[in-house]
């Protein structure tokens, strides 16, 4: 999973570089692109086995709902500072773990729900309302959080009969198709460089995708959320070192109550034979 969340970093920073030159949703438009591309070797090889599922509309919802985060989550990332962008998106493992709880009947403890508050506490301080003019940009965030939760809940469910491979290459080919339409509304010209880096991001989009799945098969969601973290860790290296952006002081203290937060959900109970312990 920290590896999945340092290729998450990668591309948070590739989609930063490409939105001063392209609209966000052609970017998505060929991220989705390349990510089915790079699966074409794969299908000539063995495609009965890879697109083999028992859960075509899951799929379908996981590939629309997909879509949706991916234009929020990259709009997103191409207005707000890079580790604010980062730091509300850490809303999304607290709420996935509850999310978890009421509808995958998933065991959480005490910590947890003290966790959401102090979690809820940490946004508060980085969106500063009040002191800070807040704009509707900071709505698009909020929406990607709440899409990304309903993403991760299915991809749980689909693991427990679907391949990660399965899962990552039914997404890419209805990313792609729900994309479409939105991505035609901005062509661009585009140099050798940037065919690379959109290749790169789609290469790097379905490793980052697989890893995540194969984690959410090994582990619950309450294990496996915390580890999100990592990606303010990498993201504020690059954000300082290859954007040049300062680190907000608010920023920090806020992300630091959410890590707080996820180490307090870190702390589950061990469970033996249906009882907490």
């Amino acid at each position: 999973m920290a590896f999945a969340c340092f290729l998450a970093s990668i591309m948070i920073a590739m989609v930063r570089f490409l939105s001063d030159k392209f609209h966000s949703s052609f970017i998505v438009l060929m991220r989705n692109l390349f990510s089915v591309i790079f699966f074409v070797p794969l299908f000539i090889q063995d495609y009965k086995k890879i697109l083999h599922t028992k859960k075509i509309g899951h799929h379908f919802l996981r590939g629309l709902n997909g879509t949706l985060t991916m234009m929020c989550w990259f709009y997103t990332i191409s207005v707000l500072p890079l580790q604010e962008a980062v730091s509300l998106s850490f809303l999304s493992p607290i709420l996935t773990i509850l999310a978890g709880q009421l509808f995958l009947q998933e065991r959480i403890n005490k910590y947890t729900y003290f966790a959401c508050l102090l979690s809820f506490a940490g946004v508060l301080i980085i969106l500063r309302p009040g002191f800070k003019n807040i704009s509707l940009i900071y709505l698009v965030p909020l929406i990607s959080v709440l899409l990304w939760v309903i993403s991760n809940l299915v991809v749980k469910m689909m693991t427990k009969t679907e391949k990660p491979t399965t899962i990552v290459a039914y997404m890419s080919i209805f990313m792609l198709f729900f994309s479409i339409p939105f991505g035609l509304m901005h062509l661009q010209k585009i140099t050798l460089l940037n065919l690379f880096l959109f290749a790169m991001l789609g290469l790097i989009s379905n490793l980052s995708h697989m890893y995540v799945a194969k984690a959410y098969s090994l582990s619950d969601l309450a294990t496996v959320s915390p580890i999100d973290f990592t990606r303010l860790i990498f993201i504020s290296l690059i954000a300082y070192f290859v954007f040049h952006e300062k680190p907000d002081f608010y920023v920090f203290v806020g992300s630091g109550i959410i890590l707080v937060a996820m180490i307090l959900i870190s702390k589950k109970p061990k469970i033996i034979n249906n009882t907490v312990l």
